[in-house]
């Protein structure tokens, strides 16, 4: 106690806490004292995390002082003006929030500190606050918790772990969710989240994995063939090993062991799904029990996870239309319930699937295997039937198809391979958008191929082709009003579709650039001007204001953004001149989709590029 001056100073509290954890009890009044100066004082971070760890590991001493800690831990999280001290504060609302776990102080403690978060905090403090925030979710469900990850995902620096804190808050609420469009609303935004948290941080495995996850998942709900379901799974196999080699040899703390036990739930889950995928395309099974106790677990997810229907109410249709379609199946699976000797937990799940598939056949659904004109998902999609009669050609009915599916993929029309990548990279994209599909699909990727081919007009054509209309590409000065005259001129004359309008007002309370309508729905083409080279981060700065004429239509859309730079050399190929993105405008469960293209302007010509040799002079010949 002679020493206690310099001792709170010193980078040993967590010795201190040791030593107060081990006094005696007339002892424990001074070393409680010491250690609570020293939690005020120390300015070494990790000394602080580990002396916190040993208090609350310690229930005599964590009952003794939590309640003064807590006060202490508040006023350290206030001073954040160096990243030392920023670290220490993230430490101290560690702290706080692991006290409140174990119900030595109020959870309203941390809460009322993380809705308090400022936009301009320190970055470090903010990347670990993202976490807890996300941690605690998972065990309090408090929705000041989605705000709090909201303000932090507009903080540089703490954008990837909010954005991933906040896909798995969508995640799991796409299990609770009751209808098949909130879960796939929820599951769409998670997806986004994830491919943010990504962009910040290419390297981020955990979230490549998550995305692997809602990709199986919604592939296997939407009757994905077996082969996009093994790529997905090769994904998350990647991805898992990339996790397991960085978390290889951590010490992970016991308050986190729960979100590390739902992660390997979801990959035992997922593995399962990939093999049941396998198994139901399978017109035999070798070793039938092992498979329909897969299929069985699959169809009970939502037990395994503890949610209240969403897994569901996706994976479980598959499993149910398999066992309809192929008396085989169902009579392996009636044979194993009549087995005295087969496993319970099984054979509860297995008479529920029966009862299901007996209610099915109630409702009029014939066992069996269907036509085989029901391979043709189009066609019965635009006449709004279940399955074509039987009685139809089936050669006809393979050609409407096809048809069909040519009008719906513009990429089939086009014989250049950048141009044909490009559509199918950008279309493949849209596939979580709940609006893209039927007419609003194949308006919207005729009117894609349109401007992916007049970005590569503008690229191609030079002054003798373009003549004045061309002017601007080659003007420094030059703006985002003549991209938008010529663009309209170009669909106007191109475009089959629907009716182009510029200058629309009354959109979004404001006017749109380019409008194109098609009687119910619309699309809008919003175009900026950008001095420097324009990147993904960069557009970003562009796409709310091209998000917001989504607000009352199809959440599908344009920015279309005149890049002038400076240039020496040949301006961006036309693959980096278009990508998809999309915005999760702050507080809303739905996404907006966009398609950005950048046209290159201020060009030089090709020959402007290479320095010129003089022509040497000819020779006077002597006469």
């Amino acid at each position: 106690m002679a020493q206690a001056q310099s001792l709170v100073a010193s980078p040993f509290l967590d010795v201190i806490a040791e030593l107060a954890g081990c006094a005696l009890p007339d002892e424990a009044i001074e070393m409680d004292s010491l250690l609570l100066e020293g939690f005020a004082k120390c300015q070494d971070p990790c000394a602080i995390r580990a002396a916190a760890d040993i208090v609350i590991c310690d229930l005599p001493l964590r009952q003794r002082i939590s309640g003064r800690l807590a006060a202490t831990l508040e006023r350290r999280i206030e001073s954040q003006n160096t990243d030392k001290q920023a670290l220490i504060a993230a430490y101290a609302l560690e702290a706080l929030f692991r006290l409140s776990f174990v119900s030595c102080i109020t959870r309203f403690i941390p809460l009322k500190i993380l809705a308090c978060i400022k936009p301009d905090i320190n970055s470090l403090y903010a990347q670990h606050a993202a976490k807890l925030a996300g941690a605690a979710f998972s065990t309090w469900q408090e929705s000041d918790l989605i705000n709090a990850l909201n303000v932090l995902r507009k903080i540089d620096g703490a954008e990837g772990e909010a954005a991933f804190e906040l896909a798995l808050v969508n995640l799991s609420k796409a299990l609770d969710a009751g209808s098949l469009t909130e879960i796939d609303q929820h599951l769409e935004v998670a997806r986004i989240l994830l491919r943010d948290a990504q962009a910040v941080d290419e390297d981020r495995a955990d979230a490549a994995a998550y995305t692997a996850v809602i990709d199986i998942i919604r592939g296997f709900h939407a009757d994905a063939e077996p082969a996009f379901i093994n790529g997905r799974a090769e994904a998350l196999t990647r991805a898992v090993q990339d996790r397991a080699l960085v978390l290889d040899k951590q010490h992970l703390p016991d308050w986190l062991l729960p979100r590390a036990d739902r992660e390997i739930q979801w990959v035992r889950l997922m593995r399962s799904v990939q093999q049941a995928c396998n198994d139901l395309t399978r017109p035999s099974w070798l070793k039938a029990s092992a498979i329909i106790e897969n299929l069985l677990a699959v169809f009970d997810a939502d037990r395994t996870f503890e949610t209240r229907g969403g897994l569901g109410q996706l994976l479980r249709p598959k499993i149910e239309a398999s066992f309809v379609r192929e008396r085989g199946q169902l009579a392996l699976l009636e044979e194993l319930l009549d087995e005295p000797d087969w496993e319970p937990k099984y054979k509860e799940t297995g008479r529920a699937l029966r009862a299901c598939i007996t209610q099915m056949e109630v409702n009029g659904a014939p066992l069996g295997k269907r036509s085989p004109n029901t391979n043709y998902p189009i066609l019965e999609r635009l006449l709004g039937i279940p399955e074509l009669p039987s009685d139809w050609a089936s050669d006809l009915l393979h050609r409407l198809e096809t048809t069909l599916k040519d009008r719906y993929d513009p990429s089939h029309d086009f014989s250049n391979p950048v141009v044909q990548r490009l559509l199918q990279e950008a279309t493949s994209n849209l596939a979580s958008c709940l609006d893209y599909s039927g007419e609003v699909r194949f308006h919207f990727n005729e009117l894609l191929a349109q401007i992916i081919l007049f970005c590569k007009t503008r690229q191609d054509g030079g002054t003798k082709e373009l003549r004045h209309r061309g002017d601007y590409l080659r003007d420094r000065d030059a703006t985002e009003f003549q991209l938008q005259q010529d663009l309209w001129q170009w669909l106007s004359g191109n475009f089959r579709h629907g009716e182009v309008l510029d200058e629309v007002e009354g959109v979004a309370t404001g006017r749109a650039d380019l409008y194109t309508g098609f009687g119910g729905h619309r699309f809008v083409i919003e175009l900026k001007r950008h001095h420097g080279h324009l990147d993904r981060t960069a557009a970003r700065a562009y796409c709310n204001q091209a998000a917001s004429y989504q607000n009352t239509n199809v959440k599908l859309g344009f920015l279309g953004v005149l890049e002038i730079a400076d240039r020496t050399g040949p301006p961006p190929s036309l693959e980096e001149c278009i990508w998809y993105d999309a915005v999760l405008p702050t507080g809303s469960s739905i996404a907006r989709h966009l398609i950005i293209f950048r046209v290159p302007g201020n060009l030089i010509s090709p020959s402007s590029m290479s320095s010129k040799t003089p022509k040497p002079r000819k020779k006077k010949v002597d006469q």
